[in-house]
C-alpha cells in the first residue's frame, strides 16, 4: 500500500509515516513546509521516510505530479492556531476547507481511501450534564452543570474560526468523497509529543511552558487554571491513524472517531507535570486574568466508539506524555517565552482578549 500524507513532514506526519513504513507500507508527503511550522525544512524532509513533494494543499496545481499507485490519503495539512485563526480568517478557510476538498477529490479520482484529521474544536464547549436541564451542548447552562466527554455524534458548536473551518472541512470531505470513497474522520484532542514545533507561538500552552521553564520563569496560567483539556500523545494518535488506514470505513458510510485519553487534565495539573519534567528547580506558577477569543473552558473525548470498532486504545497517560515532551524537547532549539507574550499582545491589539 502507498499512503500519501498531506502535511506529512510535520510532527504528526513523521510519527505516522514511521509507523506505516514499519508496517510494510510505502509513504509520500505533500507539504508546504511553512516556516511557521518548520524551523528547518531541510531537516524535516530528510527525516521523512519517503519522497516529499513541496506544495500547497489548497492549490489545485500542487496535486499534479504526485506518485502513482496511491491507495490511501491521510489528510493532516491544516492551519491550527486557534487565536491566529480569529484574524487570519481567509487563510484558515482556504487551507482547511479548500485543502480538504482537494484532498477528498484526489482520493476519489484515485479510488483511494481517505483519512481526514479534524479537531476537538468542532465541539466548542462540548457536552454538559445538569440535574435540572439534562444534557446541554455548547456551554454551561447553570452553575450546577458538569462537563462530560464529547461523543462523535454531538452537535458542532465551534467558538473559533479554526473550529468553524474544521467543521466545514468535515462536511466538505463527505460531500466531495461521495459514495465511492471510504472516509474516516479523526478528531484529536490536544496532541503533544516529540517533534512538536517549538518556535511556533500558536502550537499551544505546553510549548509556552517549555520556553518559560528553560528561562526559569514562573509558568503563566490564564485564568484560575481549572480549565481542562485532554492531552493525547502523538504516538497514540499515529497508532489510531495507521489503524484507520489499514481498516478503512465502508464506502459511502463516513466514520468519525475521537482521539484522546478520555481523562481531563486541568491547566494547573499540566503546569505541575511540566515542572516535573524539567531538570531545573520549580519556578512556580503565576496567574494572568485574561480570556482569549476562541478559548474554551473544558474539553475531553469519549472513546467508546473507537473501543467498539477495535481501534487501538491510548497507551500514554496525559501526565507521562507531558513529562516526555518536556524532557525530549529540553535541549532542542525553539523560541523564547517572549514569542508567546508577543502573540498575546497581538490578540490584545486586535481586540481579541478580555
Amino acid at each position: 500500500m502507498t499512503v500519501l500524507l498531506t502535511g506529512g513532514a510535520g510532527f504528526i506526519g513523521q510519527h505516522l509515516a514511521r509507523r506505516l513504513v514499519g508496517g510494510g507500507h510505502e509513504v509520500a508527503a505533500l507539504d508546504l513546509l511553512h516556516p511557521q511550522v518548520h524551523a528547518d525544512p531541510d531537516a524535516a524532509v530528510a527525516a521523512f521516510p519517503g519522497p516529499v513533494v513541496v506544495g500547497d494543499v489548497a492549490d489545485p496545481a500542487a496535486w499534479n505530479g504526485l506518485p502513482d499507485g496511491v491507495t490511501a490519503v491521510v489528510h493532516l495539512a491544516a492551519e491550527t492556531g486557534t487565536g491566529q485563526s480569529m484574524y487570519e480568517t481567509e487563510r484558515y478557510h482556504r487551507v482547511n476547507v479548500e485543502g480538504t476538498r482537494l484532498a477528498a477529490a484526489f482520493a476519489r479520482d484515485r479510488d483511494a481511501a481517505l483519512v481526514s484529521m479534524s479537531s476537538r474544536a468542532v465541539y466548542g464547549e462540548g457536552r454538559y450534564e445538569c440535574a435540572e436541564h439534562g444534557t446541554v451542548f455548547g456551554g454551561r447552562c447553570c452553575a450546577a452543570a458538569e462537563p462530560v466527554a464529547s461523543h462523535e455524534d454531538d452537535p458542532h458548536h465551534p467558538v473559533s474560526v479554526y473550529g468553524e473551518t474544521k467543521s466545514l472541512a468535515e462536511a466538505t470531505a463527505a460531500d466531495e468523497a461521495g459514495a465511492a470513497v471510504p472516509l474516516t474522520v479523526v478528531r484529536p484532542q490536544n496532541v503533544i509529543g516529540p517533534g512538536q514545533a517549538l518556535h511556533n507561538p500558536y502550537t499551544g500552552v505546553l510549548a509556552a511552558f517549555l520556553a518559560m521553564l528553560r528561562e526559569e520563569r514562573p509558568l503563566t496560567v490564564y485564568g484560575d487554571g481549572h480549565q481542562t483539556r485532554d492531552f493525547v500523545h502523538v504516538a497514540d494518535l499515529a497508532a489510531l491513524l495507521a489503524w484507520a488506514v489499514e481498516h478503512p470505513a465502508a464506502a459511502g458510510s463516513p466514520r468519525v472517531l475521537n482521539s484522546g485519553t478520555g481523562v481531563r487534565t486541568s491547566l494547573l495539573d499540566l503546569a505541575d507535570a511540566a515542572i516535573a519534567g524539567s531538570p531545573l528547580p520549580s519556578p512556580g506558577v503565576t496567574h494572568l486574568d485574561v480570556h482569549r477569543a476562541g478559548d474554551i473552558e473544558h474539553a475531553c473525548a469519549d472513546l467508546a466508539r473507537g473501543r467498539e470498532a477495535g481501534a487501538p486504545a491510548p497507551t500514554w497517560t496525559a501526565r507521562d506524555a507531558i513529562v516526555d515532551f518536556i524532557r525530549w524537547s529540553w535541549d532542542k532549539p525553539g523560541a523564547g517565552a517572549a514569542a508567546w507574550d508577543d502573540a498575546l499582545d497581538e490578540l490584545a491589539r486586535r481586540g481579541l482578549t478580555s
